[in-house]
């Protein structure tokens, strides 16, 4: 009872979500699917077997395929952008039909897990992000889901990522000023706490963001980092208090009682940050970096200075694809994604629409959106998913009782 009141807890923090960060690396563990037999295959590894999510095929021989099962594809998308695919995709793949349902990322994962439990397949790919742990740990270790990742589309990605399908990636940053500030006045996240910098940040409620607790617990794991960059930032190490079990824990602290603003999202983030004309603004927020593309079409007096930032900017958020088990179309799933990444080559106009500031491609052969900075070089934490998915309502709860 305890571990399914766990879960369930678990997945209100998802279904909390409004703006959806990270990808497994570090100590994340690689289990296998539950209930494979010593030696053999679960019925879901069988599955995914006879449909050959294993192979390597060609685009041509894919598409042969698809059209011999009926030409469909349907996707569960966070977003919208595949509407925009469609007519490319049907267009370069005659007698194809794609059918695209967005869906929030709570909405999506409880929408997947009703209809699964009941036995209904109505999907072939999920795209979603992994930010606690629910979809790897829950799905694709169980055989649920199924990564689709052949050596011609991802022989030079990091190795690290593809502990699921990648597909592209986000972060949260600390966004500053522009129009008080002519760099950042953020270089340690220490500063945040201190009487200076008193109800000048934004920031979302953790306790309704599935990303910032992720990102937070991330923090406690990484709680010595924290600690380092108490001492580089004050001269001296931190003491501390009997309700403060890490130096993770005292920043998450002392934040709060610094008096932040609290936003609802990263729109509103960026809008009482960056909003052109006010008088005292905000100094810095804490937003998704798909959130860049206000200062180009908004005029948003925002800007972002991440190689300065000690210990580091937080974490990744990576948006994932996924084939359905039992999928009605997995010669059609298979083609969409392959198309989705840019083919062999990388080059396809498949994720031309997702090719966005503040979005980088998991492909190292896609190209980036002009005016990315280079997300190798960003300092980031690496995210243990196990730890996560384990700790990640301690976490909340620690928030909660500061709040």
């Amino acid at each position: 009872m305890e571990e399914k009141m766990r879960k369930f807890l678990c997945l209100v923090i998802v279904l909390a979500l409004t703006i959806p960060c990270v990808f497994a690396g570090g100590g994340s563990s690689r289990r296998p699917a539950e209930g494979a037999a010593s030696g053999g295959l679960t019925a879901e590894q069988q599955w995914a077997r006879e449909q050959g999510l294993h192979l390597d095929e060609s685009v041509e021989e894919l598409y042969r395929q698809a059209l011999a099962e009926g030409g469909q594809v349907i996707i569960y998308s966070i977003s919208s952008r595949h509407a925009r695919i469609k007519p490319m995709f049907e267009a370069d793949f005659p007698g194809m039909t794609l059918t695209a349902h967005t869906i929030s990322s709570g909405e999506l994962l409880e929408k997947f897990t009703r209809e699964y439990e009941a036995g209904i397949r109505a999907a072939d790919i999920i795209h979603s992000k992994e930010q606690v742990g629910e979809y790897y740990i829950d799905f694709i270790q169980k055989g649920y889901l199924h990564n689709y990742s052949p050596a011609s589309i991802f022989a030079n990605t990091n190795p690290e990522y593809m502990f699921m399908t990648p597909f592209f990636f986000e972060l949260n940053l600390w966004f500053y000023n522009t129009e008080r500030f002519s760099e950042s006045p953020l270089t340690n996240w220490w500063q945040l706490t201190t009487p200076e910098w008193r109800g000048r940040s934004i920031f979302q409620d953790a306790a309704n963001n599935a990303a910032y607790t992720a990102m937070l617990a991330t923090m406690v794991q990484n709680a010595d980092d924290m600690a380092r960059a108490y001492r580089e930032y004050f001269g001296s190490d931190i003491v501390l208090a009997r309700d403060e079990p890490t130096a993770a824990h005292a920043w998450i602290k002392r934040y709060l009682a610094n008096e932040p603003i609290i936003a609802r999202n990263s729109n509103e983030v960026i809008s009482m940050l960056g909003t052109p004309g006010q008088a005292n603004p905000p100094w810095v927020g804490y937003s998704t970096s798909v959130r860049l593309r206000d200062k180009v079409d908004q005029g948003m007096a925002i800007d972002y200075a991440p190689y300065i930032l000690r210990p580091t900017n937080g974490i990744y958020a990576m948006n994932f694809l996924a084939v359905v088990n039992e999928a009605p179309n997995p010669a059609g799933a298979k083609l969409y994604i392959r198309y989705l990444l840019g083919g062999d080559d990388g080059q396809g106009r498949g994720f031309s629409v997702f090719t966005d500031l503040g979005t980088w491609p998991a492909r190292p052969e896609q190209p980036s959106a002009e005016g990315n900075l280079i997300l190798e070089n960003i300092p980031l934490w690496p995210t243990d998913l196990d730890f996560v998915y384990y700790n990640v309502l301690d976490v909340r709860d620690y928030w909660i009782m500061h709040r």
